[in-house]
C-alpha cells in the first residue's frame, strides 16, 4: 500500500512542472502528458473505490472506536474526485492546442491535487493502516489488491508496475518482486522493464533512475 501511495505521490507531484514546461502550441507533448495523467487518475480512482467498497465497511464494523478517521478518508476521497474531474476537463482542453492560459490553470489544479493526495495518503498511513493491521485478515487484504489489478488492462500491468517500482528503495523493490508469481517476475525482467523505460523517457525526457 505504501509503495503504491508513494508512486501516486511521486508522479502527481511531478505533473505540474511537466505541464508548465510545455511549449505553447506543442499539442503532441500536451496530449502525451494528459494521457499519462488519465492513467494516473484511473489508477487512483480504482484504488479509492476499492477502499470505499472493501475496506471502510469492514473497518467501521470491526473498529467502531476508530470511525472518525475512516469517515474522514471517505470525505477526502470525495474532494480528490472533484479535483481529478476538474483536472480531466482542463487536461482535455489543454490537449487540443497547448494554450498557455489553459496550461497555467491546469498546472495550478494539478499542484492542488498533488498536495491534497499527499496529505490524504499521509493521513491514511498514520491513522488507518494501523487499524487495518489489527482487524483485517490476510485474504481480505489481498482481495483489495486483486480488485485493483482486475480493473487494470493486462497490457498495462507491467508498465504500471514499473511506475510503482521506480523511485522505491532497492530493498522495497526486491521485496515486492519476491512476492510476485514467478511468471510475473520473468515477464517484468524480459519485457516490462524495457517497455516501462521507454514510456518513462517519453514522459520525463530522462532515463529512469533506479
Amino acid at each position: 500500500m505504501v509503495l503504491l501511495h508513494n508512486a501516486f505521490r511521486r508522479h502527481l507531484r511531478a505533473m505540474p512542472g511537466l505541464v508548465a514546461a510545455v511549449a505553447p502550441e506543442d499539442a503532441a507533448r500536451a496530449r502525451r502528458l494528459v494521457d499519462f495523467l488519465d492513467e494516473l487518475r484511473t489508477g487512483l480512482h480504482h484504488h479509492h473505490t476499492g477502499e470505499d467498497e472493501l475496506l471502510w465497511p469492514i473497518l467501521l464494523e470491526r473498529a467502531p472506536a476508530d470511525a472518525a478517521p475512516i469517515l474522514r478518508m471517505e470525505e477526502q476521497h470525495e474532494r480528490i474526485t472533484e479535483l481529478t474531474e476538474r483536472a480531466a476537463r482542463e487536461g482535455a482542453e489543454f490537449a487540443v492546442a497547448a494554450d498557455p492560459s489553459v496550461r497555467d490553470r491546469f498546472a495550478g489544479t494539478l499542484s492542488t491535487l498533488a498536495d491534497i493526495v499527499d496529505a490524504h495518503m499521509a493521513d491514511e498511513e498514520r491513522c488507518v493502516l494501523p487499524v487495518v493491521e489489527n482487524v483485517l485478515t490476510v485474504p481480505e487484504w489481498r482481495a483489495l489488491g486483486e480488485r485493483g489489478r482486475e480493473h487494470m488492462p493486462k497490457d498495462r500491468q507491467l508498465i504500471f508496475l514499473g511506475f510503482v517500482l521506480q523511485g522505491a528503495a532497492a530493498a522495497d523493490r526486491r521485496k515486492m518482486l519476491a512476492e510476485m508469481p514467478l511468471l510475473a517476475r520473468v515477464a517484468w525482467r524480459l519485457l516490462g522493464r524495457r517497455a516501462f523505460a521507454e514510456e518513462y523517457r517519453e514522459i520525463y525526457r530522462t532515463e529512469p533512475d533506479w
